[in-house]
């Protein structure tokens, strides 16, 4: 299993993973120009993916989706999902569309796929759980807040990629507009730092390596999220596995198991 954050931001996610020689985009929010590039970093290319798998309806989580309409990829969303990106951008609806229920598990070429529910304000947003019955990497961004669910399919995971998209100070601080700031740290918003944290002091040491991404460029930092992490309780062996991915445009540091 190969796997590697391409851009993790509020201005585009994107993420690859390879597993078994099964190669797949998880959200496609960033630029084409860059995704090719990666790909050819990585010795695959547009028309080798197998398939892409999206969470939600958000353009940074799917702006590059018509760039894929020649490629006849695969493109995996639940229903409401897929009628609103259809809605935002026409030219997607000649997609290879593949649609899954919320809550369902299924086959990919050998690869089982669970999606789950996440509280977030979009018509039916996901977390996505990918497994080869050897290892699980699990995908959960964009969380208004931790849920039950949320935290046992966490704890289940190898490779976990984690929302920690704002510290409730810089956002109070910042410019923006008083609307925005309640969307966000709504329940129904994204995750706090702090929340994050939360989540990182009851996962068992199983867990080999920790994404902490989608950070705000505006309103958070990594070195911030550093600091916290130094002042948290976390056991040593748990900060080590954990890496906060830089929301400049940057991608993470590559990991296979």
């Amino acid at each position: 299993m190969f796997f590697q954050i391409i851009e993790s931001s509020s201005a585009g996610n994107c993420s690859y993973l390879n597993c078994d020689g099964v190669k797949i985009l998880i959200d496609a929010g960033v630029g084409i120009k860059k995704v090719r590039s990666f790909l050819a970093q990585n010795g695959a290319s547009v028309n080798e993916l197998d398939g892409i798998f999206i969470t939600h309806e958000h353009s940074d989580h799917f702006s590059a989706l018509r760039h894929f309409v020649q490629s006849g990829v695969k493109v995996y969303a639940n229903r409401p999902t897929a009628e609103c990106i259809m809605a935002k951008d026409a030219d997607t609806k000649k997609i290879n569309w593949r649609i899954f229920e919320t809550g369902g598990e299924f086959d990919f070429y050998g690869i089982q796929v669970l999606s789950f529910a996440i509280p977030h304000d979009t018509s039916d947003p996901v977390g996505f759980k990918f497994s080869n019955g050897e290892k699980n990497l699990v995908y959960a961004t964009d969380i208004g807040k931790i849920t039950h669910s949320i935290r046992d399919i966490a704890s289940h995971s190898d490779i976990l990629v984690l929302e920690s998209n704002y510290c409730p100070l810089m956002l109070e601080r910042s410019s923006r507009p008083y609307s925005l700031k309640m969307r966000i740290k709504s329940p129904n918003g994204h995750l706090s730092n702090a929340d994050a944290i939360e989540l990182l002091r009851v996962l068992p040491p199983s867990v080999k390596k920790i994404f902490l991404s989608h950070v705000s460029r505006q309103c958070n930092s990594v070195e911030h999220i550093r600091e916290m992490l130094e002042r948290s309780a976390i056991a040593r062996d748990l900060l080590d596995k954990i890496e906060i991915v830089c929301p400049y445009s940057k991608p993470s540091s590559p990991v296979e198991f």
